[in-house]
């Protein structure tokens, strides 16, 4: 990504402030060292193995759905957030180099006409700030959280019994006495642990979706941008030659005519296939993480809308601290949920649209030759049909974020009346 911040599409001040510039770029530019790498990996692998410890803990849990729902979700999410990392610090040279494609010059289109880059940019830099504010104040109230609540949190065991344990964030369970766990010292080891893990997550979920949601973003403007310049081939003109040239200067110019426009087809098409290679790096390292995370995510969604429409029905205060908690999980899931459902219905809408910008350009005044390349053009974009998919007819796009929320809505009506 070697753009100055006025030539790119990326938000290079927010990357940088968020970490994700320094994680992705080469130690010789200012990336981050060999071993800072490895601690982030360290970091990660203790965070998912303290959430895969938890999952025992489920079972102690099965008489308390609300407690059960809640923790599923806090250790599937928190495993997610750790192959988040894993996938961006092994890929991290091939991610890096993919940021190349939001340079207004990566394409010939984009160099001569970034006005489609530029309005990208304004668009996406909002978005991702507002993403990024709303995700570390979700943090920030998660962390204060236990301060504001019950001094004790009641939990139902296997055998119906009620345990009283100090309220930390999530109240990860651990081999320890209810005394010993109760006891501020080891309440503080615990908290303390627990607001780690917090950050971390969202640390890695923060950049993670920012790099995806910038390069959905890229994407589509770079295709819309292919697109309005494969319509302009064939109607530009050199500058006339004078009114005395000779006739045969004139066959000559004439030549030259039809050569430059052949010529910017193979230039379109060329960068065609550049952004192509570009979209099939970034889909190859990304498409493990977006199927689970449609799955993972989806539970949580579900998981959290039911918690906090369990504590509306109990009586909970809407202002109060635990519903604040809920809701703003709720809020930022769906969100999340949602900008990867958007994101690669964005880049679908665009790359559809190439075939059409070919198909209107002033190809009928072309020579054999220049129909002939066209036409090959349009079958290599056609023959290229990677598609997000979670199933051979379900592609991940705004119809299946719909659908997950009318799911959603469903199953917490059926949990919340066999509650009744």
């Amino acid at each position: 990504m070697a753009h100055s911040s006025s030539t790119t599409v990326v938000d290079v001040s927010l990357f940088k402030t968020i970490g994700l510039h320094q994680l992705l770029c080469p130690v010789n530019r200012g990336g981050y060292s060999v071993r800072s790498r490895r601690a982030l990996m360290t970091a990660l692998g203790l965070s998912f193995a303290l959430h895969a410890f938890q999952v025992p803990w489920l079972y102690c849990a099965l008489n308390d759905l609300q407690r059960f729902a809640y923790m599923a979700a806090v250790i599937i999410y928190g495993m997610m957030c750790a192959f988040k990392g894993y996938v961006l610090v092994t890929n991290s040279d091939r991610l890096w180099w993919v940021l190349d494609a939001a340079g207004y010059g990566y394409t010939g289109c984009g160099g001569r006409d970034p006005s489609a880059l530029r309005r990208c940019r304004v668009t996406l830099s909002a978005l991702l700030r507002s993403f990024v504010a709303l995700s570390y104040a979700t943090l920030i109230v998660w962390i204060v959280l236990p301060f504001f609540v019950d001094e004790y949190t009641p939990i139902t065991n296997l055998d119906g019994t009620v345990t009283r344990y100090r309220t930390t964030i999530h109240n990860m369970q651990f081999p320890v006495p209810l005394s010993v766990y109760n006891s501020r010292p080891v309440w503080t080891l615990i908290y303390v642990t627990e607001v780690s893990v917090c950050i971390v997550n969202v640390f890695i979920w923060s950049i993670f979706d920012c790099y995806l949601v910038t390069m959905c973003f890229v994407l589509n403007a770079q295709f819309r941008t292919m697109s309005t310049g494969y319509v302009t081939l064939g109607r530009r003109r050199v500058k006339p030659l004078p009114q005395d040239t000779p006739v045969k200067g004139v066959r000559i110019k004439f030549n030259d005519v039809k050569s430059n426009h052949y010529d910017d087809l193979i230039g379109h098409i060329e960068d065609n296939r550049k952004l192509i290679k570009a979209f099939d790096v970034f889909f190859d390292v990304v498409r493990p993480v977006v199927l689970v995370q449609i799955g993972n995510g989806s539970y949580s969604v579900i998981s959290l809308i039911f918690l906090t429409s369990l504590m509306y029905l109990m009586g909970v205060p809407v202002l109060s601290a635990p519903f604040l908690k809920f809701i703003c999980g709720v809020i930022s899931l769906t969100l999340e949920l949602f900008i990867f459902c958007y994101g690669f219905n964005h880049i679908e809408t665009a790359k559809s649209n190439i075939n059409f910008g070919l198909y209107s350009s002033n190809f009928t005044e072309m020579d054999l030759k220049f129909k002939k390349t066209l036409l090959l053009a349009m079958k290599m974009n056609s023959s290229h049909k990677r598609v997000m998919k979670v199933s051979p007819k379900s592609s991940v796009g705004l119809e299946m974020f719909a659908r997950v929320m009318n799911m959603s809505y469903s199953i917490v009506s059926v949990l919340l009346n066999s509650r009744s």
